[in-house]
């Protein structure tokens, strides 16, 4: 009976151990772990075949779900947010990118000897078939998608049941202009760190947040209300604090829509960082301009769903990144790169036209990262009026 009882609970002991490794596999640095914790879970009998069942059972087995998932912290944003905040899973972090496809891509799907080309002869804003955009339209191939469209980090994953393209080429992204009323609004995360290779020490409007004035102004051109937030997330006391960024600008973005509730565009306007010797530039109208990446948080590890990160809006986030690429590839060869695709939610829940922007590297000017706030706005004019 004793030796019954010890087996009985060693392997309880055993499982609760393998339910922690697995558990931290929601952190990517533990990732290790995870494939350690999986392992043990079978090994224990207290798993299903895949190991995220036998989570479930295991969290049956020492008191329910709540033993792991805090259901409370729905209900907490400064929580929901924790690790979306840690430096190491920074948005624009080149130590955590997949180093030989940034080599290999550089704007939209094409090595270093294409972009120079196109550097030559540049893009005007005209309206040309793209093969690309063509063959992914005609197709609704979702293995083409990603493939060609999307650069996907380790740290997420995606399932087919996410990635319908019909859906995401077809979601209806216009947004009628309402005369007096801010309607989109852009801000900065790390507006206080995130400067150009010649920018002066000091001066804002050298900074990502002086390019976020550009593009407010040119969509304006275009008729639209802008609220530009230029207050700098990672800057606390007038230090450096990028660790709790997202949640300071979760809880300013939230402030601005509260006092402007016609806002249904919210862009967060990143500068990119790619490491020493990269100065990737397209022409466009014969200027020298800086290269944007579209990004997405998918709200999910390589496991599956972080349901305290829920995103509401995931599909129109999708969509809307999506979009804006088919459309910018058409217009302006060469502008864009792949979609980025993250694990974390990083403030894109709140409305389904929400958009993380990286535009530019450290590398590039002040004036070449300024040039691309014409076409990028151009670009979400047409995506928001529906025509082009």
């Amino acid at each position: 009976m004793n030796r019954l009882f010890g087996k009985i609970f060693g392997g309880i002991g055993v499982a609760a151990f393998a339910g922690s490794l697995f558990m931290v596999g929601d952190i990517p640095q533990m990732d290790g772990m995870t494939r350690t914790g999986e392992w043990l879970l079978h090994q224990s009998g207290v798993a299903y075949h895949d190991g995220q069942g036998g989570a479930g059972v295991l969290a049956e087995v020492l008191g329910g779900q709540l033993y792991f998932h805090d259901e409370g912290r729905q209900n907490n944003e400064q929580k929901l947010v924790l690790a979306e905040n840690n430096g190491q899973f920074d948005t624009d972090s080149a130590g955590d990118r997949q180093a030989d496809i940034e080599d290999r891509v550089i704007g939209d799907v094409y090595n270093q000897k294409t972009v120079e080309a196109l550097g030559q002869s540049g893009a005007s804003g005209i309206r040309k078939n793209n093969v690309y955009v063509d063959k992914l339209r005609n197709s609704l191939d979702v293995e083409y998608l990603w493939k060609k469209f999307y650069i996907i980090d380790s740290t997420t994953s995606v399932t087919k049941g996410i990635f319908d393209v019909k859906k995401l080429l077809g979601e209806d992204m216009r947004l009628p202009k309402k005369k007096g009323k801010k309607q989109i609004l852009i801000y900065h995360t790390h507006g206080g760190s995130e400067a150009f290779s010649d920018s002066r020490s000091g001066k804002i409007e050298d900074s990502v947040v002086g390019v976020g004035t550009e593009l407010t102004k040119e969509l304006e051109k275009r008729g639209y209300g802008v609220y530009h937030d230029k207050h700098r997330y990672d800057l606390i006391n007038g230090r450096l604090e990028r660790s709790v960024a997202y949640n300071k600008a979760l809880d300013g973005i939230q402030a601005v829509r509260s006092a402007n509730r016609d806002i249904e565009v919210i862009i967060d306007l990143h500068r990119d960082s790619v490491g020493k010797g990269k100065h990737t530039y397209t022409m466009i109208n014969g200027k020298r301009t800086a290269i944007v990446m579209f990004f997405n948080g998918m709200s999910r590890t390589r496991s599956g769903k972080i349901a305290y990160l829920y995103n509401p809006n995931l599909q129109g986030n999708l969509a809307f990144s999506l979009q804006m690429k088919c459309k910018a590839m058409e217009y302006y060869d060469g502008f864009t790169k792949p979609i980025y695709l993250k694990g974390y939610r990083y403030n894109l829940h709140l409305k389904k036209r929400s958009l993380l922007i990286e535009l530019g590297n450290e590398n590039n000017t002040v004036e070449e990262a300024k040039n691309a706030a014409a076409p990028l706005a151009d670009v979400l004019d047409k995506v928001l009026s529906g025509r082009g």
